[in-house]
This record gives C-alpha cells, sequence and structure tokens, in this order.
C-alpha cells in the first residue's frame, strides 16, 4: 500500500502589477551584452556560463534574444495611400536604404508617414521560415513585409508595427541596430548572494573569477537648482540608517522610454511602463538599488521613515488597500502613510502622466527591518527581494545621482541638491585568516601571494598581521556589498569558490567509527517505528504548521501563530500530530487506498505566555482491514485491534498499562476512546474518530481509529529482573462475580491486586456476560486467578485464605458478589 503524505496550499496566482512587478522566482535575468559594457574584454557566452556557474552562481538558461531572421532593415515610411479594393489596407512607399522606394502593401493599424519600422524585402526569411517573395494584396504589387515584435520573435503579443525611434538609421540590418545578437542569461542565487542582484554585481564577480577588468562606474555631473525642497526624517534609525530623497522639477512624464534601454528591461524580464518608472527599474537592475519616485505634490512638506500606526490602511500600487501592522516600517508624510519602506508604493502619490514635479527616494533599509514583511502582506517585488537579502549602503548616494540624470536626459526636468536622514555608521569586522587554515581545508598549498590576490580581487582588504605566533596571517575586512562574510570559513569558501571546485583535490574524509553507548533503560526511537513497521504501519512526516481551522478542530487553545507563514492554510505550529495524520489519511482515501495504517513520530508545541513548549509525539491511525485483502480473514480494524498494536509499543518498557474511558474529548467517538495510563501516570490517547469531524472534514466512510503517546513517557522502562523459577506446582481458580453494569473490568483487576496476597501472580479476564438470569443493569465478568509460590506448595487452607482475601477486596471496592 502507497500512504503519502500531503499538504498541499492553494496558490492563487497574482495579477500582473503596473508598479512595480511581483516576483516569480529568485533568479536574475540579464543580458549578456549589457554585462560586457563593464568589463573590457568580451567573454563568450558559454565560457561566461562556465564559470559562474562552477563558482556557485549557477546558471539556469541562455537563450537568443531574438529568433534567427535575415534581410531586414530600418525603413521609413514617405508616402501613404489607401488601398482602392480594401478599406484596412494601405499602399505605402518606404525607403529601405536602397536607390529606389519600395512599394509595400501594409494593414497595421498604427502605421503614418514618416514612420520608421523593420521591414523584411524580397528574400528575407522570418522566424518560423517565412519566406518573403513578391505578391500581390487585392491587385495591388507588394515587395516586401513591414515587421511587428511580434513577427520579429521579440514579443509574444503586438498591437501593430514596431515603431522605432526617428533617429534609427535607414537602410541598417534591424539585428545590429537592435543589438540582437545577444543572448539572455538566467542566473539562479543562492540567497547569501544579494551583491549579484545586479548587472553590475555580476560583472564584478566575473572580474574576480576571469583577467577581464572591471570598469568603473561613470562619474555624474548634475547641473543643480534650488527650489521648494522637502525635509526628509527617520524617526528609526536602526531600522532606516539612510535615506536620501531629491526633487525633480517640471518633467516631462509622457516622455517615451528610449528603445536602448526598452530592450534591456525586456531582456530582463521587465515591460516598459513610463519613462520615470522604467528608469528606477533600470537602475535598480543595473546598480542593485532599489528607488522610488513619489509625485512630489501629492507629498506633504516633510517626508518621514517611521513604523506603521495600529490599523493604518494604505492603498498600495495594485490597487489593494492593506491594514498595516506596527510591526512594518513605512514612508510617510504629516497626514499618512505613502508606502511600505522597501516593499511598495501607495497608489496615491504615485506617478502619472499627468505628474509634474517628483520627488526621488534612494535609502539603506536594514534587512531584518524588511525580512517577512512584504510575505506578512501577501506581496514579493523586487525592492523587498533585495532589502531582504542587503543592499550595498554606499550605493544610495550614486543611485539617487545616476537616476536624476537618466531623468533629466531621458524626461528633462531641472534636478535639486540631496536632502539625507543620514544615521548610517559603519562598522568595519576584521576577520582573522590563517594561510594553514586555508590549505587544510581546501587540501591544497596555496602560497599567501595567490590568497591576496584571489581575495583583493573580490575587494576584501587584507591587513597582514606581524605577529604569527597564533598563527593568524591577515585581519580581512569584506566590502559593505557582501553581508554574508562574517567567519573565517566564509572568507575560505571565496578562496576556493574562485580557484574552482573542480580544481581541488578528491580526498576521503577520515571518519572514525565508535559504537554508540544506549542505555539498557531507554527505548530507542527506532525501537518503536520498527515495532509499528513490522505490524503492517507506514511512516509519514507532516508539516509541523498547519491550518487554524483544522488546529481548532482539535484544540480548545489557539496553536502559536508564525508570523510569516507561508500560506494561511500553514500558519499556526502543530499541537499534536492527529490532525496531519487526519489530513493524510484524507487524501490517501481519495486516491482509492482502502487499508491504511500510519503513524508519524515529531515535535508539537504547546503555546505559553513566552516560549512554546515543544513535545515529541508519537501518533498513529488505522483504517480498513487488520490484514491486507484474503480469502481466508476479513476483519475491519476496530478499537481493540488498534489497542494491540498500542500494547505492542507499550510492552517494550515492561511496565503496566490500562485504559481509562474519556468522555471529555470531543472529536473522539464516546465509549469508544479512552486516556492510556502506565503505571499509574497519563501517558496518551487512543480513540475512534468521531463522525461530527468526519463531516466537517468532508471525509465519507468508517471513521478510522487513531491514538497519540509522548514519546519522553513510554521511552523510559524498566529493566528485567531475573529470578529463579519455582520448584512448586501452580495453582488455578475461576471466580465470577456480579457487578453494575457501569464497573469496569480493569476495576476488578485492580481490587484483586488490592487484596495482597503475595502468591498471586496473573489475572486474566477470561469472560463477561450480561442478559437472562442476571438482575437488571447487572453485569457478570470471570476472572482466572493464577497462583504460585517459591517457598512451599499452595494448599487448600492456602488458597481458601487467598480467596477468601480477594473476594473481601472484590466486595469493599466494587461491589462484587460471587456468582452462584
Amino acid at each position: 500500500m502507497l500512504c503519502i503524505a500531503l499538504n498541499i496550499s492553494e496558490v492563487a496566482l497574482a495579477h500582473e502589477l503596473t508598479l512595480p512587478r511581483k516576483l516569480q522566482d529568485n533568479k536574475m535575468k540579464f543580458s549578456h551584452r549589457w554585462l560586457e559594457n563593464y568589463l573590457d574584454k568580451n567573454l563568450e557566452v558559454n565560457t561566461l556560463s562556465e564559470k559562474l556557474t562552477a563558482a556557485g552562481l549557477e546558471v539556469d538558461s541562455i537563450e537568443a534574444v531574438a529568433s534567427p531572421f535575415t534581410q531586414v532593415v530600418v525603413g521609413q515610411i514617405k508616402k501613404i495611400d489607401k488601398h482602392p479594393d480594401a478599406d484596412k489596407l494601405n499602399v505605402c512607399e518606404v525607403d529601405v536604404g536602397d536607390d529606389e522606394l519600395v512599394t509595400i502593401v501594409c494593414g497595421a493599424p498604427n502605421v503614418y508617414a514618416g514612420m520608421k519600422a523593420p521591414v523584411a524585402k524580397i528574400g528575407a526569411c522570418l522566424p518560423g521560415d517565412f519566406k518573403i517573395k513578391k505578391s500581390k494584396l487585392r491587385g495591388q504589387p507588394s515587395h516586401g513585409m513591414m515587421c511587428s515584435q511580434k513577427e520579429l520573435g521579440l514579443s509574444d503579443e503586438s498591437e501593430g508595427l514596431m515603431d522605432l525611434p526617428v533617429d534609427a538609421p535607414v537602410g541598417v540590418d534591424i539585428r545590429e541596430y537592435l543589438q540582437l545578437d545577444d543572448h539572455i542569461v538566467e542566473v539562479d542565487l543562492t540567497p547569501n548572494r544579494a551583491d549579484c542582484l545586479s548587472v553590475y554585481g555580476v560583472a564584478r564577480e566575473v572580474a574576480a573569477l576571469t583577467d577581464a577588468k572591471l570598469k568603473p562606474l561613470d562619474q555624474i555631473k548634475l547641473n543643480l537648482v534650488k527650489g521648494v525642497q522637502k525635509q526628509v526624517v527617520s524617526q528609526v534609525s536602526e531600522a532606516c540608517p539612510r535615506y536620501f530623497g531629491r526633487m525633480v522639477y517640471n518633467i516631462d512624464a509622457k516622455a517615451q522610454t528610449p528603445l536602448w534601454m526598452k530592450e534591456r528591461l525586456r531582456r530582463s524580464g521587465l515591460r516598459s511602463i513610463s519613462a520615470i518608472v522604467d528608469i528606477t527599474n533600470y537602475v535598480l537592475l543595473e546598480l542593485g538599488q532599489p528607488l522610488h519616485a513619489f509625485d512630489a505634490d501629492k507629498v506633504g512638506s516633510t517626508v518621514y521613515a517611521r513604523m506603521a500606526k495600529d490599523n493604518e490602511k494604505i492603498t498600495l500600487l495594485d490597487e489593494t488597500e492593506v491594514t498595516l501592522k506596527s510591526n512594518t516600517l513605512v514612508i510617510a508624510d504629516e497626514h499618512k502613510a505613502l508606502a511600505i519602506a522597501g516593499v511598495m508604493g501607495g497608489l496615491d502619490s504615485s506617478v502619472t502622466d499627468n505628474t509634474q514635479n517628483i520627488f526621488l527616494e534612494s535609502a539603506y533599509f536594514a534587512p531584518k527591518a524588511i525580512a517577512g514583511k512584504a510575505r506578512q502582506y501577501g506581496l514579493h517585488t523586487d525592492s523587498s527581494h533585495r532589502f531582504e537579502r542587503g543592499v550595498d549602503p554606499k550605493l544610495c548616494q550614486y543611485a539617487i545621482d545616476y537616476a536624476a540624470r537618466l531623468i533629466v536626459d531621458i524626461a528633462e526636468g531641472e534636478v535639486s541638491e540631496v536632502v539625507k536622514a543620514d544615521h548610517y555608521n559603519e562598522t568595519t569586522i576584521q576577520i582573522p585568516l590563517r594561510l594553514n587554515k586555508i590549505n587544510s581545508i581546501l587540501g591544497m598549498d596555496f602560497s599567501a601571494t595567490f590568497v591576496e590576490e584571489v581575495l583583493t580581487a573580490l575587494n576584501i582588504t587584507l591587513t597582514p598581521v606581524d605577529d604569527t605566533s597564533n598563527e593568524i596571517k591577515w585581519l580581512a575586512t569584506a566590502p559593505s556589498y557582501r553581508f554574508d562574510m562574517a567567519i573565517e570559513e566564509d572568507l575560505i569558501e571565496e578562496v576556493g569558490r574562485v580557484y574552482g571546485y573542480q580544481n581541488l583535490p578528491m580526498t576521503l574524509p577520515e571518519v572514525t567509527l565508535s559504537q554508540q553507548q544506549v542505555s539498557e533503560h531507554i527505548i530507542t526511537l527506532s525501537a518503536l517505528k520498527n515495532t509499528l513497521i513490522n505490524r503492517g504501519y507506514h511512516e509519514v512526516i507532516n508539516y509541523s504548521f498547519i491550518d487554524p481551522k483544522l488546529d481548532g478542530l482539535f484544540f480548545d487553545t489557539a496553536g502559536l501563530a508564525l508570523q510569516n507563514p507561508i500560506s494561511q492554510d500553514m500558519s499556526v505550529m502543530r499541537q499534536g500530530l492527529i490532525p496531519g495524520l487526519v489530513s493524510t489519511f484524507k487524501a490517501n482515501l481519495n486516491r482509492q487506498q482502502s487499508r491504511i495504517r500510519i503513524f508519524e513520530e515529531g515535535v508539537c508545541f504547546q503555546p505559553a505566555e513566552t516560549l512554546a513548549h515543544e513535545y515529541s509525539h508519537f501518533a498513529g491511525l488505522v483504517y480498513g482491514d487488520i490484514n491486507p485483502l484474503n480469502w481466508q480473514e476479513k476483519t475491519a480494524s476496530d478499537f481493540y485491534s488498534v489497542k494491540a498494536d498500542v500494547e505492542a509499543l507499550l510492552q517494550l518498557n515492561k511496565k503496566s498499562v490500562n485504559y481509562v474511558a474519556c468522555e471529555d474529548i470531543d472529536w473522539l467517538h464516546p465509549g469508544q476512546s479512552a486516556y492510556i495510563y502506565q503505571n499509574g501516570e497519563k501517558v496518551g490517547v487512543i480513540g475512534v474518530l468521531h463522525p461530527s469531524v468526519m463531516k466537517v472534514l468532508q471525509i465519507k466512510g468508517k471513521s478510522p481509529v487513531v491514538f497519540e503517546l509522548q514519546t519522553s513517557k513510554i521511552s523510559n522502562k524498566d529493566v528485567a529482573k531475573f529470578m529463579a523459577i519455582s520448584k512448586y506446582p501452580s495453582v488455578s481458580r475461576d471466580i465470577a462475580v456480579i457487578v453494575d453494569c457501569n464497573i469496569s473490568a480493569q476495576s476488578l483487576i485492580d481490587a484483586v491486586n488490592k487484596a495482597d496476597v503475595n502468591s498471586l501472580n496473573q489475572v486474566d479476564l477470561f469472560d463477561v456476560y450480561q442478559g437472562e438470569n442476571l438482575p437488571e443493569n447487572k453485569k457478570s465478568i470471570a476472572l482466572n486467578l493464577t497462583f504460585q509460590d517459591n517457598t512451599q506448595t499452595l494448599t487448600d487452607e492456602l488458597m481458601n485464605d487467598a480467596m477468601a482475601k480477594i473476594l473481601k477486596s472484590l466486595k469493599e471496592n466494587t461491589d462484587a458478589s460471587l456468582r452462584e
């Protein structure tokens, strides 16, 4: 039987945002040509891929920017006439750089005189092996085809011809003009490498891995003007150590984004939206510094970085209104919250086509202040993705200058000085580094010169240590953008990474085997598991967090809620294992499993005033026949068959077990459930799942039997004490007593043991009768008593005395009378 432990959350697909996009993965996508702008030599794309992957930045895919096509050039429409026989067609005279104009029939809706667009000449071959030939459309000759982005394989959708800039040179091959001989590289980054979530960051890494040199960032020169300026205040300097802002006046919000910028954004997985938004996205991709632009006329005179007020509301750019929590860092003015800091801006202060003045934000938010906040509101954006992992705090000034220059170049405008709330104090951590430790871990014999070259190439500052008595060779200081360097092993990893893991020698580790000493008083977890596995159970593993509705179905006290749950149906820590087993049971039942015997061992969490208490539990669930389908036996599992499995577990510790009916657990069937006691201590519960629970969970069929035990209370066992076998014969006596119907057999056995008869060895129940020849509300219970003494033969006199004591104890404790 295949048992599958399922805990599946439903994931709703988010609608596409206008500002900013929501991330679907943790990958960095960029153009190969864009990367080469920062290197002094070109690297073949496959070589680049091998270098990055070998260094731990796994390249997931490399794809061409455009599908292959030939003989497509920049053309300009000189004249347009309506087609005489077709209302939706135009006859265009097009300059393609040849001596004469060519006539092309075009049906695109956006065609106009003077337009520049890609033109496929006669003999051209477009993606999909579509060849361009001379043709006639409704009687008019057509010598080529004007193309859209979709027809060139640059986009999945297109509303008309690809409208090229007015300065596009006529007759130039479109592949050359758009630099389509390029590749899109997608890198899957580990969470610790936030420094590579930018094109410049990847280029910096490539320069360290190869002999290519990294080009410095351009110097930014701006003509600053004075005007009405905002003030900035950070009320939470630990969460927001740096907040830079500047005004840009009189912008053209309707300006068109340059084609080169649109293409770089497209090749990085972002679509062009508007000039201002495109510029902030471009800077984010190129440098790794998230920016945000506010409509300055919708913002008060002072901009604050502060914590949100309880139940404060904001409508975000995706038009959803959220109620903020007090642990959320926000950007606000005197009247309201303007943005969730580092995550998403507000709709009310967003830039529109009518915006004239903008307030540009460039900030450093501490990773701990942003971590989890986006997920708390069901968001995940490019900004939060970077701030959660760490953004270079030294990048704020350059990024805001760079963005301002791009805005002036593209959307005009006048730039003010930067206003700052700067509480950032750079703290440098010096990490001791030993050369012999590097060589010991990597299994090499690197020279100090080589180590210095590698780490210096990664911008790690090395200060030599004169006193080598403690074997420390250098004190290393990591650059401000490397948040993942804190200990010596981090630096050793960098040496091995740059040298190449594949170049390190392969050596087998030395392993010293030692036998684990297990106390005879301890029952191992594997012994418990093997006991159930040998009885036909399968082990399952469920999540430690479950749906609060499912938790509330089994427990009166609310479970410990997670601050940043993966989803709503996995938002509280489990208080017991049975809810998860029931979910697994339902999943298997829905997959046509008719016989289910599963168990789980795991930690459960009990809410407390401070920290939660953790307990290890052992639980099982049984449904269907006792044995697999066969012709000989078809007996369904019930309370007693599962009780036998539980006793097999408990017999491992050689302690006495008894059961007490429980009526206070509403999710178990009354009369078919019991608390489990061992040596007088409650250790668990067993019972049939209540039909009402089955109904709520929409599970059809017979209720399963479940049990749950506290692992710590059943793991200690009494060591067997060996005694000599008695030379004297045993004596067996049967008695049948009449008791009230509410008296349990266990209470009779307890009463017999209380008689304090030393020769009594064993008490067994062998018959229960209720019916004719008995008074109403009475039942007869028959017990077999076994006696044996180690010092003498049991005579009739001794036996009669023993039986008298037993009958007296039964009368006193259970009001039992001997059945005639």
